[in-house]
């Protein structure tokens, strides 16, 4: 199954496309189970069901940020030891990548046990109902989290020398025994809301021991890795110093989106529900961009090690102008069928209003998050990380004042507006910051 690209040489166009699409259709089998995760928790458990998992989720999301330090930091320095032609510091890192993974996993799945309830509450769930239900979901879905965890950070290590067409079939696999399980446990077997978070731990387990199976194969540059073997501590510092401001980014934001739900649940709880189904629908565009940001990353990473300075420079050029088209695309989907796609999920008239306005003002600011998770994947594979962290944290920090105080006069829409709004600016002071860096280091590069 091995199907690596030459990151180094030819077409950078074509092999950028044969690097994305793996990740890209990752990505979109992910959002499709999402959609139908959300479709049999509605039929089988209600609408308000869906707001219970969706509460939970935003703690799941949060977790998930620890892990960032590990995965961004590994897909980044790995890549860059290959295009170096340093095996043995390629190997090193993904063994420190995969040590701090199990730690940072194990750590989160305690909090979550023991604080299901606490967590729950600060998004604003305070209906014995919904609490009760979202704290299992909590519960139940943490048991995943080591599995879950070293998936992600298996996946960046093998994409990080050019195979992404592993983790595509491993995660797939995965994927699709949740969808069958899902089904088992909620229709047939008529399970609580327990039976979705089963299904997904299980589908977890698979993905994650597929993965190692994998990773240990003749052929991998991985395979004579030991696991407990002591490194250096300025590797250690090194990694976490690369990932730390991506991690960082993704708790702020998480915890952000948290302080956001929390105002949603004021105006109506039941919003929470149909936030999370748009932010499945808009998940088509960023995983997406996500995908190509990912492989841009590993691509710019091997040049750069390589000190193939046109190279990057293209890589970003192509990459960019292709996720313009594409969010374009997205503007106009969101725009013309945002009612169409509310209506296969939500019944209730005020549920679908909702999601209309939000998709369609979300909608038309599509591009430029593109450019911002396009330049994101640039800055990384330079190994500028702080970069991309200042502008998302400060964009994403903004929206709390202007939610708060238009919140309580515009109602909801208002939430969506702020969002879009500091979308469009993320986009376009990232791609200025990006082109303004990179052109300076050129020039001195060149002198």
């Amino acid at each position: 199954m091995r199907n690596k690209i030459d990151i180094l040489e030819g077409s950078i166009g074509k092999n950028l496309f044969k690097l994305s699409l793996p990740i890209i259709l990752t990505s979109l089998i992910s959002i499709l189970y999402n959609l139908t995760d959300i479709k049999f928790i509605s039929t089988y458990l209600g609408d308000e069901a869906v707001s219970s998992a969706a509460a939970a989720t935003f703690f799941i999301v949060f977790a998930m940020s620890f892990l960032m330090v590990a995965k961004n930091g590994a897909q980044i320095l790995v890549a860059q030891s290959i295009g170096a032609k340093i095996y043995k510091h390629a190997r090193a890192y993904a063994r420190i990548a995969i040590i701090l993974t199990f730690i940072v996993s194990f750590f989160c799945l305690f909090i979550s046990v023991l604080f299901a309830e606490k967590l729950i509450m600060m998004v604003g769930v305070s209906d014995a109902k919904y609490l009760e239900t979202a704290s299992i979901f909590l519960k139940v879905s943490s048991l995943g989290f080591p599995f879950l965890f070293m998936s992600f950070t298996l996946s960046a290590i093998i994409s990080a020398d050019g195979d992404t067409f592993a983790p595509f079939i491993f995660t797939s696999a995965g994927i699709l025994v949740n969808v069958v399980l899902d089904y088992v446990f909620l229709g047939l077997l008529n399970f609580d809301i327990s039976g979705a978070a089963i299904a997904t731990v299980i589908s977890q387990v698979i993905s994650a021991v597929l993965l190692v199976i994998y990773i240990r194969t003749p052929k991998s540059k991985f395979r004579k890795m030991k696991i407990f073997k002591i490194d250096s501590p300025y590797m250690y510092l090194r990694l976490i110093r690369l990932g730390l401001p991506s991690g960082i980014s993704q708790a702020l934001f998480s915890i952000i989106s948290i302080i956001i739900a929390h105002k949603i649940s004021i105006i109506d709880i039941n919003a929470l529900g149909v936030q999370r189904l748009g932010v499945q629908f808009e998940a088509f565009s960023w995983n997406i961009a996500g995908g190509v940001s990912s492989a841009v990353a590993t691509y710019i990473a091997q040049n750069y090690g390589a000190k193939n300075y046109d190279r990057v420079r293209e890589v970003y050029r192509i990459s960019i102008k292709s996720m313009i088209y594409f969010g374009f695309l997205i503007t106009f989907i969101f725009i013309a069928f945002a009612r169409p796609l509310y209506s296969s999920f939500f019944e209730e008239e005020k549920f679908i209003n909702y999601g209309v306005n939000y998709l369609r003002i979300i909608g038309l600011t599509q591009i430029f998050q593109c450019i911002e998770i396009i330049t994101n994947g640039a800055f990384n594979g330079i190994g500028k990380t702080k970069e991309p962290t200042i502008v998302g944290v400060v964009g994403t920090v903004l929206r709390i004042p202007f939610v708060y105080l238009l919140a309580p006069i515009f109602g909801i829409d208002s939430i969506w507006w702020v969002i879009s709004i500091s979308m469009l600016l993320k986009g376009i002071i990232s791609y200025i910051w990006f082109t303004k860096q990179w052109n300076s280091f050129i020039i001195k590069v060149r002198v």
